[in-house]
């Protein structure tokens, strides 16, 4: 997934959360803002939440985690019993997990095959969406998981940036209202085909992957700072937004999938 997303789409005055790291211990995605459901690209990718209870010497652990392996054991039991009697997930993950997600309700957001270690995987496919699995183990720990509806959209990014905005590339010398009048003429441009959107990307964007229509991938709510998932998850397929500004920048979003 580009950089960006998290360095600079994320970019909302607080520090942005990473994505799903490749085959390693699943890693936070923030909570889900409100938006539409959007089906899911593929059977092969999921959403999901989890808890995670780690112990001294599971992969990732903490230092200061100083729990054993049996104790770690009790506490995840501990949490999957007060799920299971109706608990609410999200609370319970901010209060049991040891995962950089739990402030966050243990949202890992969207992420496809491969992306979890195969038991967590193996686990979280078995189950329906808002079903809830039993004690599963991997080298990071113990784990509670609930499978959640999949919410995505494939974006595409033209930003316009200008000195002194967050992460400016080296060289932007143009102001901000420099930056905003661009903005607006790359709207002006990009057209109705792939071609058009393709070449106003080319020609006004600041960012990474231009070369490429500016295609960030598929997006789960929350990956993107609050204004740009607004104008992003209120697209058709196909659908431009408007010009949105945020820190790093003056954006606009098209809408792929």
């Amino acid at each position: 997934m580009w950089p960006l997303v998290l360095g600079l789409l994320a970019c909302s005055g607080e520090t942005a959360a990473p994505a799903p790291a490749p085959a390693a211990a699943p890693v936070p995605a923030p909570a889900a803002p409100a938006a539409i459901v959007i089906p899911s690209p593929s059977e092969n990718r999921f959403a999901a939440r989890h808890i995670l209870v780690t112990w001294q010497g599971s992969v990732g652990a903490l230092p200061n985690v100083t729990r054993t392996r049996e104790e770690a054991r009790v506490r995840i039991d501990e949490a999957l019993a007060k799920v299971t009697a109706g608990g609410d997930f999200a609370e319970l993950a901010k209060a049991y997990s040891d995962d950089a997600t739990g402030p966050r309700g243990g949202d890992l957001g969207g992420f496809g095959r491969g992306e979890m270690v195969a038991p967590f995987e193996a686990a979280l496919a078995a189950l329906k969406v808002g079903e809830v699995s039993a004690v599963v183990e991997t080298p990071f720990g113990f784990h509670v998981i609930k499978r959640e509806a999949l919410r995505e959209i494939h974006v595409e990014h033209l930003l316009v940036s200008f000195a002194g905005a967050v992460n400016a590339p080296a060289g932007v010398t143009r102001t901000h209202d420099e930056a905003k009048a661009r903005a607006e003429e790359a709207l002006t441009k990009v057209g109705a085909t792939d071609a058009e959107w393709a070449a106003a990307v080319r020609t006004y964007s600041d960012a990474p992957l231009k070369e490429d229509a500016g295609d960030i991938g598929w997006m789960t709510p929350g990956q993107m700072a609050d204004v740009l998932d607004k104008a992003a998850f209120t697209l058709q397929p196909g659908a431009v937004s408007a010009v949105v500004e945020t820190p790093v920048g003056f954006h606009v979003m098209r809408r792929v999938e």
